[in-house]
Protein backbone atom coordinates (compact mmCIF):
# COMPACT_ATOMS: atom_id res chain seq x y z
CA UNK A 1 0.00 0.00 0.00
CA UNK A 2 2.76 2.26 0.84
CA UNK A 3 4.41 1.72 -2.01
CA UNK A 4 1.34 2.27 -4.55
CA UNK A 5 0.78 5.37 -2.87
CA UNK A 6 4.00 6.83 -3.58
CA UNK A 7 3.35 5.44 -7.10
CA UNK A 8 0.15 7.50 -7.22
CA UNK A 9 1.67 10.67 -5.82
CA UNK A 10 4.80 10.69 -8.09
CA UNK A 11 2.45 10.22 -11.21
CA UNK A 12 0.28 13.10 -9.91
CA UNK A 13 3.21 15.66 -9.62
CA UNK A 14 4.33 14.25 -13.09
CA UNK A 15 0.46 14.90 -14.60
CA UNK A 16 0.83 18.48 -12.71
CA UNK A 17 3.79 19.43 -14.52
CA UNK A 18 2.47 18.78 -17.49
CA UNK A 19 5.24 15.93 -18.08
CA UNK A 20 2.58 13.08 -18.82
CA UNK A 21 -1.40 13.24 -19.45
CA UNK A 22 -4.23 12.28 -17.01
CA UNK A 23 -5.15 9.11 -19.67
CA UNK A 24 -1.39 7.98 -19.14
CA UNK A 25 -1.23 8.37 -15.54
CA UNK A 26 -4.37 6.33 -15.47
CA UNK A 27 -2.71 3.29 -17.87
CA UNK A 28 0.33 3.34 -15.25
CA UNK A 29 -1.50 2.29 -12.29
CA UNK A 30 -3.15 -0.19 -13.84
CA UNK A 31 -0.26 -1.66 -15.05
CA UNK A 32 1.24 -1.10 -11.80
CA UNK A 33 -2.55 -2.57 -9.80
CA UNK A 34 -2.04 -5.72 -12.38
CA UNK A 35 1.77 -6.43 -11.70
CA UNK A 36 0.69 -6.07 -8.32
CA UNK A 37 -2.00 -8.58 -8.04
CA UNK A 38 0.22 -10.90 -10.24
CA UNK A 39 2.96 -11.10 -7.82
CA UNK A 40 0.79 -11.81 -4.90
CA UNK A 41 0.76 -15.81 -5.10
CA UNK A 42 -1.80 -18.24 -4.61
CA UNK A 43 -2.14 -21.24 -2.08
CA UNK A 44 -1.12 -23.01 -4.60
CA UNK A 45 1.73 -21.86 -5.68
CA UNK A 46 2.98 -20.91 -2.17
CA UNK A 47 2.82 -24.60 -1.38
CA UNK A 48 4.46 -25.76 -4.72
CA UNK A 49 7.51 -23.66 -3.67
CA UNK A 50 7.97 -24.87 -0.35
CA UNK A 51 7.98 -28.22 -1.52
CA UNK A 52 10.25 -27.35 -4.11
CA UNK A 53 12.77 -25.81 -1.73
CA UNK A 54 12.34 -29.03 0.62
CA UNK A 55 13.36 -30.99 -2.34
CA UNK A 56 16.07 -28.93 -2.99
CA UNK A 57 17.42 -29.44 0.57
CA UNK A 58 16.69 -33.03 0.64
CA UNK A 59 19.21 -33.11 -2.40
CA UNK A 60 21.44 -30.82 -0.77
CA UNK A 61 20.74 -33.77 2.09
CA UNK A 62 21.61 -36.74 -0.08
CA UNK A 63 24.72 -35.41 -1.54
CA UNK A 64 26.09 -34.51 2.00
CA UNK A 65 25.12 -37.99 2.88
CA UNK A 66 27.01 -39.75 -0.27
CA UNK A 67 29.89 -37.72 0.16
CA UNK A 68 30.15 -38.58 3.86
CA UNK A 69 29.55 -42.73 3.29
CA UNK A 70 30.01 -43.71 0.09
CA UNK A 71 32.33 -40.92 -1.51
CA UNK A 72 35.80 -42.70 -0.83
CA UNK A 73 34.21 -45.70 -2.49
CA UNK A 74 34.03 -43.71 -5.91
CA UNK A 75 36.85 -43.12 -8.28
CA UNK A 76 38.10 -39.91 -8.82
CA UNK A 77 36.65 -39.34 -12.08
CA UNK A 78 33.05 -40.51 -11.52
CA UNK A 79 33.85 -38.60 -8.04
CA UNK A 80 34.00 -35.52 -11.04
CA UNK A 81 31.51 -36.97 -13.47
CA UNK A 82 28.96 -36.78 -10.56
CA UNK A 83 30.04 -33.02 -9.58
CA UNK A 84 29.81 -31.90 -12.82
CA UNK A 85 26.20 -33.71 -13.88
CA UNK A 86 24.77 -32.34 -10.07
CA UNK A 87 26.10 -28.14 -11.83
CA UNK A 88 24.97 -28.90 -14.77
CA UNK A 89 21.31 -29.91 -13.67
CA UNK A 90 21.16 -26.99 -11.25
CA UNK A 91 21.90 -24.38 -13.86
CA UNK A 92 19.21 -26.24 -16.16
CA UNK A 93 16.44 -26.05 -13.63
CA UNK A 94 17.46 -23.06 -13.48
CA UNK A 95 17.03 -21.47 -16.87
CA UNK A 96 13.81 -23.39 -17.03
CA UNK A 97 12.82 -21.48 -13.73
CA UNK A 98 13.22 -18.01 -15.19
CA UNK A 99 11.78 -18.64 -18.23
CA UNK A 100 13.86 -20.53 -21.00
CA UNK A 101 16.11 -18.85 -23.01
CA UNK A 102 13.94 -15.42 -23.34
CA UNK A 103 14.46 -15.36 -19.09
CA UNK A 104 17.92 -15.27 -18.94
CA UNK A 105 21.00 -12.86 -19.00
CA UNK A 106 18.58 -9.89 -18.48
CA UNK A 107 18.76 -6.55 -15.86
CA UNK A 108 15.32 -7.86 -14.20
CA UNK A 109 14.24 -11.06 -14.25
CA UNK A 110 10.77 -11.45 -15.60
CA UNK A 111 10.05 -14.47 -13.73
CA UNK A 112 7.78 -14.43 -10.55
CA UNK A 113 9.85 -13.87 -7.34
CA UNK A 114 9.14 -17.36 -6.01
CA UNK A 115 10.81 -18.77 -9.43
CA UNK A 116 13.71 -16.22 -8.95
CA UNK A 117 14.55 -17.17 -5.36
CA UNK A 118 14.92 -20.73 -6.52
CA UNK A 119 16.70 -20.26 -9.37
CA UNK A 120 19.04 -18.40 -7.25
CA UNK A 121 19.54 -21.49 -4.93
CA UNK A 122 20.42 -23.63 -7.65
CA UNK A 123 22.58 -21.54 -9.32
CA UNK A 124 24.67 -21.38 -5.87
CA UNK A 125 23.88 -25.01 -5.64
CA UNK A 126 25.89 -25.39 -9.11
CA UNK A 127 28.65 -22.72 -7.68
CA UNK A 128 29.80 -25.14 -5.04
CA UNK A 129 29.41 -28.25 -7.02
CA UNK A 130 31.87 -26.72 -9.99
CA UNK A 131 34.19 -25.66 -7.24
CA UNK A 132 34.11 -29.59 -5.32
CA UNK A 133 34.50 -30.85 -9.05
CA UNK A 134 37.67 -28.72 -9.61
CA UNK A 135 38.84 -29.36 -6.17
CA UNK A 136 38.32 -32.91 -6.48
CA UNK A 137 40.04 -33.37 -10.73
CA UNK A 138 43.48 -31.30 -9.43
CA UNK A 139 43.58 -31.93 -5.89
CA UNK A 140 44.93 -35.48 -5.93
CA UNK A 141 48.39 -35.67 -4.24
CA UNK A 142 48.46 -31.24 -4.72
CA UNK A 143 46.47 -30.78 -1.60
CA UNK A 144 45.92 -26.97 -0.70
CA UNK A 145 46.93 -25.95 -4.34
CA UNK A 146 43.76 -27.10 -5.09
CA UNK A 147 42.02 -24.15 -3.21
CA UNK A 148 42.90 -21.15 -5.45
CA UNK A 149 41.91 -23.07 -8.96
CA UNK A 150 38.88 -24.73 -7.15
CA UNK A 151 37.38 -21.28 -5.33
CA UNK A 152 38.36 -18.95 -9.12
CA UNK A 153 35.79 -21.95 -10.82
CA UNK A 154 33.42 -21.62 -8.41
CA UNK A 155 33.36 -17.65 -8.44
CA UNK A 156 33.26 -18.06 -12.65
CA UNK A 157 30.02 -20.01 -12.07
CA UNK A 158 28.67 -17.56 -9.93
CA UNK A 159 29.06 -14.54 -11.93
CA UNK A 160 27.49 -16.82 -14.68
CA UNK A 161 24.51 -17.63 -12.29
CA UNK A 162 24.12 -14.12 -11.46
CA UNK A 163 24.18 -12.71 -15.40
CA UNK A 164 21.93 -15.86 -16.27
CA UNK A 165 19.36 -14.44 -13.15
CA UNK A 166 20.41 -11.44 -11.04
CA UNK A 167 19.23 -11.97 -7.68
CA UNK A 168 20.77 -11.06 -4.04
CA UNK A 169 21.40 -14.66 -3.49
CA UNK A 170 24.08 -14.94 -6.56
CA UNK A 171 25.23 -11.39 -5.12
CA UNK A 172 26.24 -12.85 -2.26
CA UNK A 173 27.49 -16.08 -3.67
CA UNK A 174 29.93 -14.22 -6.22
CA UNK A 175 31.14 -12.52 -2.90
CA UNK A 176 31.42 -15.01 -1.23
CA UNK A 177 33.93 -17.25 -3.78
CA UNK A 178 35.23 -13.57 -4.87
CA UNK A 179 36.55 -13.62 -1.08
CA UNK A 180 37.88 -16.75 -0.86
CA UNK A 181 39.65 -16.68 -4.32
CA UNK A 182 41.72 -13.03 -3.28
CA UNK A 183 42.17 -14.72 0.68
CA UNK A 184 43.57 -17.91 -1.36
CA UNK A 185 45.29 -15.94 -3.64
CA UNK A 186 47.13 -13.72 -1.07
CA UNK A 187 47.71 -16.51 1.55
CA UNK A 188 51.87 -16.74 0.95
CA UNK A 189 52.36 -12.80 0.39
CA UNK A 190 52.58 -10.00 3.34
CA UNK A 191 48.83 -9.22 4.97
CA UNK A 192 49.00 -5.90 3.89
CA UNK A 193 48.58 -6.62 -0.10
CA UNK A 194 45.62 -9.17 1.22
CA UNK A 195 43.95 -6.68 2.96
CA UNK A 196 44.08 -3.82 0.27
CA UNK A 197 43.35 -6.36 -2.16
CA UNK A 198 40.16 -7.01 0.08
CA UNK A 199 39.71 -2.76 0.11
CA UNK A 200 39.46 -2.97 -3.31
CA UNK A 201 37.18 -5.67 -4.22
CA UNK A 202 34.84 -4.03 -1.11
CA UNK A 203 34.99 -0.61 -3.60
CA UNK A 204 34.24 -2.35 -6.69
CA UNK A 205 30.59 -3.69 -5.00
CA UNK A 206 30.25 0.08 -3.91
CA UNK A 207 31.10 1.02 -7.35
CA UNK A 208 28.44 -1.25 -9.21
CA UNK A 209 26.61 -0.21 -6.37
CA UNK A 210 26.63 3.17 -6.67
CA UNK A 211 25.88 3.22 -10.65
CA UNK A 212 22.89 1.06 -9.88
CA UNK A 213 24.16 -2.02 -12.13
CA UNK A 214 23.20 -4.32 -9.36
CA UNK A 215 19.20 -5.83 -8.71
CA UNK A 216 19.76 -4.68 -5.36
CA UNK A 217 21.62 -1.65 -4.46
CA UNK A 218 20.98 -2.13 -1.10
CA UNK A 219 22.73 -5.64 -1.05
CA UNK A 220 25.79 -4.05 -2.77
CA UNK A 221 26.48 -1.75 -0.26
CA UNK A 222 26.39 -4.03 2.57
CA UNK A 223 28.62 -6.60 0.75
CA UNK A 224 30.90 -4.09 -0.09
CA UNK A 225 30.59 -2.66 3.44
CA UNK A 226 31.69 -6.11 4.83
CA UNK A 227 34.23 -6.69 2.26
CA UNK A 228 35.79 -3.31 2.99
CA UNK A 229 35.51 -3.72 6.94
CA UNK A 230 37.21 -7.21 6.49
CA UNK A 231 40.10 -5.46 4.35
CA UNK A 232 40.56 -2.80 6.93
CA UNK A 233 40.94 -5.27 9.53
CA UNK A 234 43.49 -7.93 7.48
CA UNK A 235 45.59 -5.12 7.03
CA UNK A 236 48.23 -6.17 9.84
CA UNK A 237 48.11 -9.37 11.87
CA UNK A 238 48.75 -7.17 14.91
CA UNK A 239 47.76 -3.84 16.62
CA UNK A 240 48.31 -1.18 14.54
CA UNK A 241 46.60 2.09 13.95
CA UNK A 242 46.23 1.56 10.27
CA UNK A 243 42.96 -1.33 11.18
CA UNK A 244 40.68 1.41 13.29
CA UNK A 245 42.02 4.41 10.73
CA UNK A 246 41.08 2.83 7.46
CA UNK A 247 38.07 1.18 9.44
CA UNK A 248 36.42 4.99 10.53
CA UNK A 249 37.51 5.96 7.23
CA UNK A 250 35.12 3.35 5.54
CA UNK A 251 32.76 4.66 8.20
CA UNK A 252 33.17 8.27 6.68
CA UNK A 253 32.66 7.14 3.21
CA UNK A 254 29.70 5.73 4.12
CA UNK A 255 27.81 8.78 5.31
CA UNK A 256 29.48 10.99 2.91
CA UNK A 257 27.62 8.77 0.35
CA UNK A 258 24.85 9.09 2.22
CA UNK A 259 23.98 12.79 1.66
CA UNK A 260 24.17 11.84 -2.14
CA UNK A 261 22.50 8.40 -1.89
CA UNK A 262 19.47 8.04 0.89
CA UNK A 263 19.98 4.36 1.45
CA UNK A 264 19.36 2.83 4.74
CA UNK A 265 22.86 0.45 4.15
CA UNK A 266 24.85 3.27 3.69
CA UNK A 267 24.55 5.62 7.16
CA UNK A 268 23.87 2.02 8.92
CA UNK A 269 27.15 1.04 7.67
CA UNK A 270 28.95 4.37 8.32
CA UNK A 271 27.55 4.35 11.36
CA UNK A 272 28.68 1.05 12.63
CA UNK A 273 32.14 1.17 10.85
CA UNK A 274 32.91 4.95 13.10
CA UNK A 275 31.80 2.75 16.45
CA UNK A 276 33.92 0.11 15.47
CA UNK A 277 36.88 2.14 14.87
CA UNK A 278 36.48 4.24 18.08
CA UNK A 279 35.89 0.97 20.28
CA UNK A 280 39.09 -0.62 18.69
CA UNK A 281 41.47 2.25 18.96
CA UNK A 282 40.13 2.48 23.41
CA UNK A 283 40.54 -0.80 23.41
CA UNK A 284 44.23 -1.00 21.80
CA UNK A 285 45.54 2.40 23.01
CA UNK A 286 44.17 3.25 26.07
CA UNK A 287 43.45 1.32 29.76
CA UNK A 288 39.80 0.86 28.86
CA UNK A 289 39.00 1.46 32.63
CA UNK A 290 35.17 2.23 32.84
CA UNK A 291 36.53 6.18 32.65
CA UNK A 292 37.25 5.88 29.46
CA UNK A 293 34.13 3.93 28.26
CA UNK A 294 31.82 6.55 30.14
CA UNK A 295 33.32 9.21 28.13
CA UNK A 296 32.60 7.22 24.83
CA UNK A 297 29.09 7.00 26.03
CA UNK A 298 28.58 10.31 26.77
CA UNK A 299 30.45 11.76 23.99
CA UNK A 300 28.07 8.94 21.97
CA UNK A 301 24.83 10.18 23.66
CA UNK A 302 25.14 13.93 22.86
CA UNK A 303 26.11 13.08 18.92
CA UNK A 304 22.68 10.94 18.92
CA UNK A 305 20.81 13.98 21.02
CA UNK A 306 21.84 16.62 18.28
CA UNK A 307 21.22 14.65 15.55
CA UNK A 308 17.73 13.52 17.09
CA UNK A 309 17.07 17.62 17.68
CA UNK A 310 18.75 18.27 14.15
CA UNK A 311 16.38 16.18 12.76
CA UNK A 312 12.75 16.40 14.50
CA UNK A 313 13.64 20.71 13.88
CA UNK A 314 14.18 20.15 9.91
CA UNK A 315 10.27 21.54 8.19
CA UNK A 316 8.68 18.70 7.17
CA UNK A 317 10.00 16.40 9.87
CA UNK A 318 7.09 15.63 11.41
CA UNK A 319 4.31 13.51 9.49
CA UNK A 320 1.08 15.68 8.78
CA UNK A 321 -2.17 15.33 9.90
Amino acid sequence: MVREQRVTVALERLVTAGVISGEQRGAVLRAVHEQERAGRASGGRVAAEIVAYVGAGLVAAGLGLFLGTAWTQVAQTGRVVLLAVVAGCAIGGAVLLAGGCAGVFRRVPIASAGRVRLAAVLLALAAGAVCAAVATAVGQGRGDDAQLPASIAGLLVAVLGYLLVPSVLGMVTVAAFGVASLVEATSQVRSLWQGVILLLFGALWFGLAWRRVLVADWAGYVIGWLVLVLGAQSLTLGESPWRPAITGLVGVVCLALYVGRREAALVLGGGAAVAIAVGQAVADYTASGPAVASVVLGVGAVVLTVGLVVLLARPGARPHS
